[in-house]
Formats: C-alpha cells, structure tokens, sequence
C-alpha cells in the first residue's frame, strides 16, 4: 500500500498518507492525538484507520492513558508489513543491512574495500548478498520497499551515478551507474544519497530530533564529510563540492600543502592518511615508539596500527594523533561560529581514538566560546556506530515514500 500511494494524489490518498506518515513518525499514536494533528472529522479519521488497519499497514498495539473514560486504543506501524535494504559504499568497507520498516536490523554483511574491490566485485557482493539475505529470511522481493545506498562523494543522486571519488583504494570507480545497474541484477528500485546526509539522517530520527533542531554531522576517515540539519530539515549541497568534499578549510594559511593544491587545509593535517604520514616520519627520524617492536618495515605501518599504539599510550603516535585532533578542533570552532548547531556530531575512523575525540572537543569548544561565550554545544560520537549510514539509507527510502514526513 505505500508504493500504491506514493504516486496517488485523490484527496483519501493523501489522507491515508498523511495519517500513515503521523503513525510511522509518533507512533504508537491514538485516534484523538491523530485527529487534532490532521484537523480530520473523528467519522473520516476512524474511516481511513480501518482501511489501513484492512491492509495490514498498521497494527492496534494496546492501549493509552484514559481522559475519564474508555482507554483508547494506540496505532502503529506494521514493521513487517515491507523490509527495506540500506547500504553504505565507502572507502574502507561496504555493508549491506536488511531491516524492517522501524529500521530494526534484521541480518547484514560487510565486504573490507581493498585494491581488490573494483565496482565489478563491490557490486557483485552487493547483489549476491541481498539475494541471500532474502533467501534465508523467506522475503519476495515484493516485500522489499527498496534499496537505499549512502555513498562516498562526488555523486549525481538523481541519476544514480557514483562520479569519480578520490583516494579509493581500487581502480575503475568512475561514472558508475549503480543504481540502473542493480535495478536490472535486482528488480528493486534504488536511491542514493552521500553517506554523510544518511548517517545523519538515521542519528537524527533514531535519537536527537525531539531535542535539537540544527545539528552537524562530520564523519573522517580517508576524507572528511559534512552533513547538516537546519531547522530540522537536511539540507543538501555536497554535490556542489566535487572531487575533494569537505575537509578542505584552511586553518594555517602557511600551513602543509594539500592534495587539493592550496595550503594548510585540515585535511593536510587530520586525515587517516596524513596521521600515518606524519607517524611514518616521525619513527624515520629515530623517535622511539612501541610500533617499531611490532613491524618491521616502518613504510608498512598502518592506520590501525596507529590505533593499537595509541591505545597502548605509545608517546609518539599519541602527540602526532592530538596534534591532528587541534587542527580538526579549529575546522569545526570556526563552523560553530558560522553555524550555531546545538549539537555536532562525530564519527569515523579517526574518532575511534578517545585522545583524538577529546582534544577535538575541547579545542572546538575553548576557541567557539571566545567569541560566543553563552552558546549551548553538545558533542557527540552518535549512537548508532560502523551503522549508521546504511540505516540512514533506509530511512532515506521511508521519507521518499511517506514524503510528508
């Protein structure tokens, strides 16, 4: 019945859609709470929640609190009633979630991208992974509602096309049309968005939004993403940004140079990349470190091992690790005070180090209180981890079909 109502635009159409919308977003939801959200007439309103209760769309799920007389009964969405995929196609893994329509994560799987995952193989993943999941779960793909990909940039949404993403660590991810081409493997429609818009999206709806109204999403890894909520509404534009995404503000203008060609961009000092560079040299130049007993190649070490030493108080990669933390600390003090977010967000590869977290945190917050010293900031590192994004993705599904939402 969703899909059948997307298109439809009778008057009852819209109705049942505007009530199916309020059910899924505040449910569960009584009949009264329904009516004076929809301005609906108690006959019409009860009308339309028969239909809907007939097709299976929502469920009576017990009882609310009494005004003086009978309780009254509390409507729900039928979690069951369509599933929905969501994926997220990054640098460093691609994961595929089969859930419910409450988003409840009902089985997934998660491919490491390395040189060996070209758009071929990620795809054929992909498509051998969702055809699995619906076999050991006993789904028709008529009960998928769709596919919803959160993608690394830069992206042309409306057509499905993954452009040209840098620093991907196989070759032949140009022009990718992985929305027409799963449509024809699959049979199931697609939508895609970048990642970052997703994530927040997902963090968002499952746990902010009764309490703030313009939030910033920032997730850093390889590179560095940005995703906003103003006024309660997401705001697009990444498209906008191209080849290099964010991550490219200037916070020392005599500063490293950077891969985009300026100087002194965040990015030159905070990216997984840069960090590894930075502790690479620093080991070259004799510094003693717990890596050196770990590798035997100082040109192999890795971002992870980077991780583990700085878990292990290792004095070299925990400087170097809070020296990339201050320049980040400073990116996102000076988008405090051109923003005003209630809360930011964090994620990624990078955060997984508390020291990094920590330092970002009080950097961002001592510069941006010097200016505005009265304003309210929370941080956070979401609730929803390694996950987000691919939830998001099947959010991003829901609001395209309950579009009133």
């Amino acid at each position: 019945m969703i899909k059948e109502l997307y298109e439809k635009n009778s008057i009852k159409d819209k109705r049942l859609k505007d009530l199916l919308s309020l059910i899924y977003e505040f449910g569960p939801i009584s009949k009264n709470d329904l009516i004076a959200k929809t301005k609906l007439t108690t006959t019409t309103c009860t009308r339309l929640l028969d239909d809907l209760l007939m097709e299976g769309v929502i469920t009576e799920s017990g009882f609310g609190e009494s005004s003086g007389g009978r309780k009254p009964f509390l409507y729900e969405i039928n979690a069951d009633y369509y599933f929905l995929i969501g994926i997220d196609i990054s640098r460093s893994y691609t994961k595929v979630l089969l859930m419910d329509l409450k988003l409840n994560v009902k089985s997934e799987a998660r491919l490491k991208m390395d040189k060996s995952s070209t758009p071929h193989a990620t795809i054929k993943f992909i498509e051998q992974t969702i055809i699995r999941m619906l076999v050991e779960s006993k789904l028709n793909k008529d009960k998928i509602l769709g596919i919803g990909i959160g993608s690394i940039g830069p992206l042309d949404s409306k057509r499905g096309i993954i452009l040209n993403p840098y620093q991907f660590p196989s070759d032949g991810w140009r022009d990718i049309p992985i929305k027409d081409i799963l449509e024809e493997k699959l049979d199931i429609e697609v939508t895609i968005d970048y990642g970052v818009n997703t994530a927040l999206l997902a963090e968002y709806n499952n746990h902010y939004k009764d309490i703030y109204s313009n939030v910033v999403y920032m997730l850093k890894g390889v590179g560095s993403r940005t995703g906003m909520i103003i006024d309660g509404q997401l705001k697009p534009g990444t498209d906008k940004l191209g080849i290099h995404g964010q991550g490219h503000m200037i916070v020392d203008i005599h500063g490293r140079k950077c891969y985009c060609g300026s100087y002194g961009c965040v990015q030159a000092y905070s990216s997984m990349r840069a960090i590894t560079n930075d502790v690479i040299n620093a080991l070259k130049q004799g510094k003693e470190s717990i890596l050196t007993e770990s590798v035997t190649d100082i040109e192999s070490i890795s971002f992870d091992d980077i991780c583990k030493a700085v878990n292990n108080n290792d004095p070299v990669s925990s400087d170097i690790v809070k020296n990339a933390a201050y320049y980040t600390g400073i990116g996102i003090s000076n988008l405090i005070n051109v923003l005003h977010p209630d809360l930011i967000i964090v994620n990624g590869a990078t955060y997984n180090m508390k020291i990094f977290y920590d330092t970002v945190v009080k950097i961002a917050t001592e510069r941006s209180n010097i200016i505005f010293p009265d304003h309210v900031l929370s941080f956070s590192r979401g609730q929803l981890g390694e996950n987000a994004t691919a939830i998001g993705a099947g959010r991003l599904l829901v609001t395209k079909y309950l579009s009133s939402l």
